[in-house]
């Protein structure tokens, strides 16, 4: 081989070389240029917010409780929402709602609480799943019907339209977002303040959450009126069938012993398969029938779980005529108090669209 070809393969192979450097500083200021971009954007709001977006979309509750302090927001919208719920009643005096302010400033803590955990799991499930069991807030054990405040709350029908922007001013920063209620599809922009804590963004308050309350409030309770309206003639008909069908169920129940015979039981059963029970289904039918207005979908739900729960609990009173189980009638009591708090909902929720009428009287 000539010098030649060995001083041509000399400057081919320092050229090589050259370029190989060259090639690996551009991807190492690539590599680094990321990281430090990805170490920046981390401690950033914006960060934080699109985590927490992805965390409720993979409801992954770790991330929603790392970048959202519930504790924080619940508390602080507890208070904005009980304040609302009794903030236009022109019948309570000052003493009276000062009276109620400090009701539900004693019970806010164990509400504040459990709502945090009934909200994760209402993200992990895709469904709110309301206190069982021992919990205290089933029912009215805290002296308020905590299905109608989560209601009122409105936020299982509020969903997330879109992030805004975000104004940062040192250690706080303003997420404005869009959300859309379902039941009236209003568009509403809400402002969440965030704070950086131990060097991660959260979200700790609605800022204007009470704003939101007070806007779709109008909305929502236009459309319920309208619907209320609508069905008013079907309810007061059936308020008479059943008011009838309750005295009727009395005397056939009478017994001097208060032992009922055979053929009374018999009597009684087949009364509650041809009258009561379909007068309730055919009520409900009647009820279906009617166009659901905007902000009415709630009290349309609670009229047909109200059915549901009246059917099932004659069912088992009736299995328990007929078999003499007391496991049955047990049952039938459980069912028939269910349906009487949903009937005391929706006379609370007709209460607080300031129309008065009483719902059916299920017997």
């Amino acid at each position: 081989m000539s010098n030649i070809d060995w001083q041509e393969m000399l400057v081919k192979g320092r050229r090589r070389t050259r370029i190989q450097r060259i090639v690996g500083i551009i991807v190492l200021a690539v590599v680094l240029g990321f990281g430090l971009w990805n170490f920046f954007f981390a401690s950033t709001p914006e960060y934080a917010l699109n985590q927490l977006n992805k965390a409720i979309q993979t409801k992954d509750q770790k991330t929603i409780t790392k970048y959202c302090n519930l504790e924080s927001i619940c508390g602080k919208a507890y208070d904005d929402l009980t304040r609302d719920m009794f903030a236009h009643d022109t019948k309570l005096t000052d003493d009276t709602k000062v009276m109620f302010e400090t009701f539900y400033m004693k019970i806010k803590p164990q509400l504040v609480e459990e709502t945090g955990q009934l909200i994760l799991d209402y993200i992990a499930n895709d469904n709110w799943q309301s206190p069982t069991g021992n919990n205290i807030l089933k029912g009215r054990q805290l002296g308020i019907d905590y299905e109608f405040l989560i209601e009122r709350s409105q936020l299982r029908n509020t969903e997330l339209v879109k992030i805004d922007h975000i104004t940062r001013t040192g250690n706080t920063a303003i997420a404005k977002v869009q959300v859309r209620d379902k039941y009236t599809d209003t568009i509403f922009t809400l402002q969440l303040l965030m704070a950086k804590n131990d060097g991660t963004w959260q979200v700790t308050e609605i800022q204007n959450y009470r704003g939101y309350l007070d806007f779709l409030g109008p909305i929502q309770e236009a459309g319920l009126k309208k619907y209320i309206s609508a069905t008013s003639d079907i309810v007061n008909k059936y308020n008479s069938i059943l008011d009838t069908q309750q005295t009727r169920f009395k005397k056939l129940s009478q017994s001097g012993d208060g032992i009922l015979t055979a053929s009374m039981r018999s009597k009684i059963v087949s009364y509650v398969r041809s009258d009561i029970i379909p007068a309730l289904e055919k009520r409900q039918e009647e009820l279906d029938k009617v166009e659901i207005n905007d902000g009415a979908q709630y009290i349309a739900a609670q009229r047909k779980e109200s059915t549901r729960l009246s059917v099932a609990a004659w069912g088992h009173f009736i299995t328990a005529l007929e078999t003499d189980t007391p496991d049955e009638f047990n049952i039938a009591d459980s069912f028939h108090k269910d349906s009487l708090d949903v009937d005391h909902r929706i006379d609370d929720i007709i209460k607080n669209t300031a129309i008065s009428r009483e719902l059916p009287s299920i017997p």
